[in-house]
């Protein structure tokens, strides 16, 4: 590294960072003044600042509002990173220095909370006593905000289509679902045993909302197997827990992504549609860049552990 290059390191600090990376992610000074708790202008100059340092403009005037330059945007992807590292450091050390309680916030979706992660958080007090843990229930886009926002430090979430991944998310597989048809107990295609898509065409359904990815599926295997004919949707729910419920009210069959025998399907019946639609994965969710406490990487295995089990 030359001299130069060291000087502009060595210029460069935390502080602006930060500074940078609010403003960006709240479109201006007034937003990221409001958040840091620091005034507009000295925000303003250590931007400013680090224009001098990169040798380029970061942010261009558009109106009343500031926009960022090409180069402002490539400089957030490098340093948004950098940032949830540091960050994440202070966690770190005070699990291997002052040995801390553990605090965790997890956020993920009702049938998982209900179908599969009994038995992780049971493992995961019984190596980690006396951790606090914060469960939430949210969609995908719900709980990657959360993440990237700073208000959750792992998400549980079916794995989203490329086009719909947050901008500064890290993934982790855990562990795959197939999609089912879940009937009602008495109902009349249990005779079979292979149920296919042309098989519900005429039938009541309860299937995801139009956001949600079980849906896209389910509209998309539709497409592919070349089947015309309208679907019967009489529900439309945002997860896999609420369309049992309907189910088990006789509004129809329901279509999920889910483990056939678990908890949540232990009151209907359930063929799979793996054949047609597919399977989804599960991930783990976090921020980019973030580098995760022994303890949320050990409840990250014990979820993906256990659950391939199950």
């Amino acid at each position: 590294m030359s001299d130069f290059e060291h000087l502009r390191t060595d210029s460069l600090t935390m502080q602006q960072i930060s500074t940078f990376c609010h403003v960006y992610e709240c479109g201006g000074y007034a937003g990221a003044a409001e958040t840091l708790g620091l005034a507009g202008p000295t925000l303003w100059e250590q931007v400013k600042t680090l224009e001098k340092i990169y040798q380029t403009k970061l942010f261009s005037r558009s109106g009343r509002n500031i926009v960022p330059t090409p180069s402002g945007n490539a400089l957030y992807e490098m340093l948004r990173p950098l940032l949830a590292s540091v960050a994440s450091t202070f966690d770190r050390l005070a699990e291997q220095v002052e040995q801390s309680t553990p605090h965790l916030r997890l956020v993920t979706g009702s049938r998982m909370m209900m179908e599969e992660l009994g038995a992780p958080l049971f493992r995961f007090q019984k190596k980690f006593p006396g951790a606090k843990m914060r469960l939430r229930t949210a969609d995908n886009a719900t709980a990657q905000r959360l993440i990237l926002e700073g208000h959750a430090d792992l998400a549980l979430l079916i794995e989203p289509p490329q086009n719909l991944i947050a901008d500064g998310i890290d993934y982790q597989s855990l562990y795959p679902l197939e999609y089912l048809a879940a009937l009602p107990p008495r109902h009349r295609l249990i005779r079979q045993q292979r149920l296919t898509l042309q098989d519900l065409s005429d039938e009541p359904l309860i299937v995801g909302s139009a956001q949600t990815i079980g849906r896209k599926q389910f509209e998309q295997a539709h497409f592919r197997l070349g089947i015309a004919q309208p679907t019967n949707i009489v529900a439309e729910t945002d997860n896999s827990a609420v369309t049992i419920a309907c189910v088990r009210a006789g509004l129809g069959i329901g279509v999920i992504a889910s483990r056939a025998g678990g908890q949540l399907t232990r009151h209907v019946k359930t063929r799979s549609l793996a054949n047609e639609i597919g399977q989804v994965n599960v991930v783990a969710a976090f921020r980019k860049g973030r580098q995760l406490t022994n303890a949320l990487q050990s409840l990250v295995d014990l979820i993906r552990d256990l659950s391939s089990t199950m």
